[in-house]
């Protein structure tokens, strides 16, 4: 089966990624409920646990000035529609080069965190950037080298104690904008 055939399949009904709101008039958006909700069952790597919600959507309002902040909605049985948000996505961007980081939520299947990865590289594939790094620990390297039979993914290599955590695994995708991307297609 072709990287093609394999998205295909895998996205036949794709997850929706959207712009995070965070106001909704002069009220927080259900985005940020939901975010709340999130962080309460499975705290977010860079926010504390012991924050009130009033300060969890000041932090999240402030993420949002330096970052781009998506949420994506995917098939989710927590949700009596059936589908939901499952992950926090954010992304920065200086013109070139795009590094997002996800925040999957805890009631997020395998399957959600696989549909969405590769949902979100293959549109930043079709986007005008010079290139998406995606960096990562150990213990998610088999799910991004999996990403590669998707041909959303290619693997660059390891920075030996790249992060406090430990080892960082750095992945990347070659945007529209990426003069060597059009060299290689001909």
């Amino acid at each position: 089966m072709t990287p093609k055939e394999k998205r295909e399949r895998l996205l036949k009904n794709r997850p929706f990624i959207r712009p995070l709101r965070i106001y909704d008039g002069s009220y927080y958006h259900k985005d940020i409920g939901i975010l709340w909700a999130a962080h309460k069952a499975k705290p977010f790597y860079s926010i504390d646990k012991k924050i009130d919600q009033n300060e969890f959507a000041t932090i999240i309002e402030g993420f949002s000035k330096s970052s781009l902040l998506f949420i994506a909605d995917d098939d989710c049985q927590a949700f009596d529609s059936g589908r939901g948000p499952v992950c926090l996505i954010s992304v920065s961007d200086n013109g070139w080069r795009v590094e997002p980081h996800c925040e999957f939520f805890n009631w997020a299947s395998k399957r959600n965190i696989l549909r969405v990865i590769v949902s979100f590289l293959h549109w930043m594939h079709y986007k005008k950037i010079g290139v998406c790094v995606v960096r990562c620990m150990e213990e998610s390297k088999g799910l991004f080298d999996h990403c590669k039979d998707y041909g959303v993914l290619f693997y660059v290599g390891k920075i030996i104690g790249g992060d406090e955590r430990g080892d960082e695994y750095i992945f990347s995708i070659m945007g529209k904008a990426n003069p060597k991307r059009n060299r290689s297609a001909a």
